[in-house]
């Protein structure tokens, strides 16, 4: 499952000349699910075109579709538009390394969870399922920020882990990728350059590859109990 970030009234970050976060992360979504294809894997997407999907609704449409991997694609920002590199989150259940970023991206309209005790159930399920792909989530992450250096020429921000909302209740391994800071000229720049997306894609998509391969070629997927 690929998950552009943000969609519809939901513009995410954006950059000094105007690139919209959710328009670049959809371009760099589409272009990985092509890479992925003609390499003979099935891809499904959270969304593929300008929509908007509430945070909780991209996890549990993984799982109802069956997928076994969840990858979120972003862009990040900062005030500062010298902050350049990627990163690549996994989930934490507690303190994170960037909780300020995890609660930018968590305070996107529908990131609430259904209220009353139903909801607490749900919450403490939708831990419990990503709790069991920690240690894979950890790994895929670090595949992927590996490629983005090495094939993207991209700067090393390093593997973290925040507690991402998106990523809760994925019962898969589940990382979010912040591919570049749209805030900064230069990457912003960048992100407008196809040759730029296609790098970037390729070393997705490298990643994801290195993973399953370390994996003897397949990704096996869990079976998490209880009402979803």
């Amino acid at each position: 499952m690929l998950d552009p970030g943000h969609g519809g009234q939901d513009q995410g970050a954006h950059g000094p000349r105007g690139l919209l976060e959710k328009r670049a992360a959809l371009k760099i979504a589409l272009d990985v699910g092509a890479r992925l294809k003609a390499a003979g894997f099935r891809v499904d997407y959270t969304r593929d075109n300008d929509t908007f999907i509430p945070l909780w609704d991209r996890a549990k449409k993984a799982n109802e579709d069956g997928d076994d991997l969840f990858i979120s694609l972003h862009l990040n920002a900062a005030r500062a538009r010298s902050a350049r590199g990627s990163e690549v989150y996994f989930l934490s259940l507690g303190q994170g390394d960037n909780d300020e970023l995890a609660a930018e991206e968590n305070a996107s309209a529908g990131a609430k969870p259904a209220s009353g005790s139903d909801g607490v159930v749900a919450s403490i399920l939708d831990d419990l399922a990503q709790q069991a792909y920690l240690q894979d989530s950890e790994r895929l992450a670090v595949d992927i920020q590996n490629a983005l250096n090495r094939l993207a020429g991209i700067k090393e921000r390093g593997v973290k882990q925040a507690p991402f909302i998106v990523l809760r209740g994925a019962a898969m391994p589940a990382v979010l990728v912040e591919v570049a800071f749209i805030s900064n000229p230069r990457e912003e720049r960048k992100l407008r350059n196809p040759r730029f997306v296609a790098r970037v894609a390729d070393a997705i998509v490298q990643g994801i590859r290195r993973y399953i391969a370390a994996g003897n070629g397949t990704v096996r997927r869990r079976a998490i109990e209880g009402p979803r």
